[in-house]
């Protein structure tokens, strides 16, 4: 119990150190000016831990609409904001408070104008960025199989995401004693409220959100794959052992994983013919079965490189599978999910798992996670998170190659290199389109004759002899690409029929067959420093250089 108590209060602190607490940060900031912000927390992370572990299951058993609360919580703020303009109305939300006999707890809490009931609101829309404790509590919660580990969990992870708000909450309440605007204007707080419940309502935050990365996702990622976290959420989940190997395998080679589980519980499917049934993993062709939740931040962004590789290879024989298995209460409802398709550009088939079958027959943790299927129907790799793209659609094109004789078309992903040496070398693109690290002068389409130039200097690349350059890619007709390199993974993206000989600074040379897709011309533990010389084939062409 000790371990999963831990699991859950670090994964916590690390989901409130992240992007996903930006939707309600300026809230609590706001309200937390003249009132205690412990308070103002408690309400947050009580209602969060309530509606994470109950809300599903109660409203299930109710029958009301799973977005009763998530709305509920917006019309609240929406009142509190209100309130601050015209006095009666926040007369009205104290009166049930004030109401109830003297002395009680909810009543003391609710006391300090408000601060507990308006982090109760707060915690009906807190839906931060999902990960393998936040599923774990999800699914427990949302099948009813919750026991003492998983209210454990829940709780540990409750608190663990409110230091960081707590931090902040203290922050926005010592700035506001400070400032007079804050403290002699209620409206002004009443607005920030108003403003920000609107865009909570329209869902506004989520564009913000994908377009920051997430600065704890090199620490979270240690953390949910150590030993630890693996041997909690198991005892959580009891789904240890399912295909756990294949996880912790290397995402850019085919892995032998087992057969593919079977679908079940899948209902209301969207984007195919067969609306009852739809497609399987087990109908002789390539799959990707991609488990995802519309409201997820980490999933809409992995949605977008999911759906660039459906319609690119779709002609060639990919079948992609989208399984819907709700985050949060209000992502169980039909329209909200056709919606989300609609507005992620989604043309894949969709279903909805909202009993989680499909979920646990796959032993899934993660939102997003994705698993890929040969022809034999075999799980033949498995990615949970964002990344590992260009891995991915590298393996989809082998087996897609073992399938068909037919030509793919070029590759659309680049290497995801996310670590490496401080100071490496800039991701650099080689056609006109989008180079920015070229020493040549005239850097136009067309062929050139660039003639012999010196060394580049570090970061920078020059071409030498006879080239065409095109928008997105180059070819030599008779010349090399000298590049400085500074790194310890260095890869080439290329399409064609041929070969690339590589000159490293050391005077050593290696040749590589090429195949469309990344190949990697330096992978060692230390850096490379000096100039790299690439001569490619007549049929080869050169898109990028990437660098770790």
């Amino acid at each position: 119990m000790l371990g999963v108590v831990i699991v859950g209060f670090v994964g916590g602190v690390l989901t409130g150190l992240s992007p996903c607490i930006l939707p309600v940060l300026p809230v609590v900031l706001s309200v937390s000016v003249g009132r205690k912000p412990t308070r103002v927390v408690a309400g947050l992370t009580l209602s969060f831990a309530a509606i994470a572990l109950l809300g599903s299951l109660v409203l299930g058993l109710l029958h009301l609409p799973q977005s009763l609360l998530r709305w509920g919580g917006i019309v609240l703020l929406a009142l509190v904001g209100i309130g601050m303009f015209v006095p009666q109305v926040g007369e009205l939300l104290q009166k049930p408070f004030d109401a109830l006999p003297r002395p009680t707890v909810l009543q003391e809490k609710a006391r300090g104008k408000g601060g507990f009931l308006i982090g109760m609101a707060l915690g009906a829309v807190y839906a931060p960025c999902a990960g393998p404790v936040l599923a774990a509590v999800t699914v427990a919660g949302s099948t009813g199989e919750i026991g003492w580990s998983t209210v454990a969990l829940t709780l540990s992870f409750a608190a663990g995401s409110a230091l960081p708000l707590l931090a902040f909450a203290f922050a926005g309440n010592r700035i506001g004693q400070k400032v007079d605007l804050v403290q002699r204007h209620r409206r002004l707080v009443g607005a920030v409220i108003l403003v920000f419940t609107l865009a909570l309502a329209l869902d506004a935050p989520a564009a913000l959100q994908r377009s920051l990365p997430d600065w704890t996702a090199g620490v979270k990622e240690k953390f949910e794959t150590s030993q630890l976290a693996n041997d909690a959420l198991g005892q959580v989940s009891q789904t240890a052992g399912s295909f756990d190997e294949c996880r912790r395998a290397d995402p850019g080679q085919l892995q032998d994983c087992g057969p593919a589980p079977e679908f079940a519980g899948l209902e209301n499917w969207i984007n195919t013919a067969s609306p009852d049934a739809g497609p399987t993993p087990h109908d002789g062709k390539v799959t990707l079965v991609d488990f995802w939740a519309y409201a997820c931040i980490n999933c809409q962004r992995a949605g977008e490189h999911i759906t660039a590789l459906y319609d690119t290879y779709r002609d060639s024989g990919l079948e992609v599978v989208g399984v819907h298995s709700p985050e949060y209460g209000f992502e169980h409802d039909l329209g909200n999910v056709k919606r989300a398709v609609e507005q992620e550009g989604i043309h894949y088939p969709v279903a909805q798992d909202n009993d989680f079958l499909t979920w646990r027959n796959y032993g899934n943790r993660y939102w997003p996670a994705r698993y890929l299927i040969d022809t034999e129907g075999n799980v033949r790799q498995i990615v949970e998170g964002e990344g590992s793209y260009a891995e991915t659609e590298q393996l989809i094109r082998a087996l897609l190659a073992d399938a068909t004789d037919a030509p793919l078309p070029n590759p659309i992903e680049r290497s995801s290199v996310t670590t490496g040496v401080d100071g490496r070398n800039p991701e650099t693109y080689l056609g006109t389109k989008r180079a920015s690290y070229t020493a040549n002068a005239d850097y136009t389409p067309g062929q050139h004759d660039f003639g012999t130039h010196s060394d580049p200097q570090r970061g920078q690349f020059v071409l030498n002899g006879t080239w065409e350059l095109g928008p997105e890619s180059i070819a030599a007709e008779g010349g090399h690409l000298a590049i400085n390199v500074y790194a310890a993974w260095v890869q080439l993206v290329v399409s064609g029929q041929g070969s690339v000989e590589v000159e490293y600074p050391d005077g050593a040379t290696k040749t590589f067959e090429v195949t469309d897709g990344t190949i990697d011309l330096l992978k060692q533990s230390e850096p490379l420093s000096g100039v790299v010389r690439i001569t490619p084939d007549a049929g080869v062409r050169l898109y990028s250089l990437t660098f770790g």
